[in-house]
């Protein structure tokens, strides 16, 4: 049967910043919400990546510059308006802190007309990040979503 990474690949790559265990928490989210967007982008990569200078040959600087961006798990779009989705199990502080920082990365770089919404979406989050989600104007997204793929599979007998 396979590992819940090879069991999900196809999954896996329609979302290549997501986690196996994320891919669950978004697919239940679109489930839920998808007719609310016109699309949806994936892996979007924003702000200055890091060049490693002259001395390196120009494929890999520009592959040094793309990994060291900021990666945005999704992003939807309803007309020209955006939401910047980060998308976790069991979300923390770290995750308020990433949609905060891709905020003011995307609203700087004036990649909308507008500024973005914020949604964190997830299974399950630690109660101290409510203040700063309630302060910052960030959705809280939290689902219900069956993990029971990711469980070892049994060998038959």
């Amino acid at each position: 049967m396979g590992t819940p990474a090879q069991r999900l690949e196809s999954e896996r790559t329609k979302y290549p910043a997501m986690n196996v265990d994320e891919v669950l928490v978004w697919r239940e989210f679109l489930r839920l919400h998808q007719t609310e967007f016109d699309r949806f982008d994936y892996n979007t990569r924003i702000g200055s990546g890091t060049d490693p200078g002259p001395e390196f040959s120009e494929n890999i600087r520009k592959m040094a510059v793309a990994l060291s961006q900021l990666r945005l798990d999704a992003v939807g779009f309803l007309g020209e308006a955006a939401t910047i989705f980060e998308v976790k199990r069991n979300a923390g502080p770290q995750n308020v802190g990433q949609l905060l920082t891709y905020n003011a990365v995307w609203t700087r770089a004036k990649m909308s007309p507008v500024p973005p919404s914020l949604v964190l979406v997830c299974a399950d989050f630690t109660p101290n990040i409510l203040p700063v989600i309630a302060d910052t104007g960030i959705r809280l997204e939290k689902l219900s979503v069956d993990f029971s793929v990711l469980a070892p599979q049994r060998l038959s007998r």
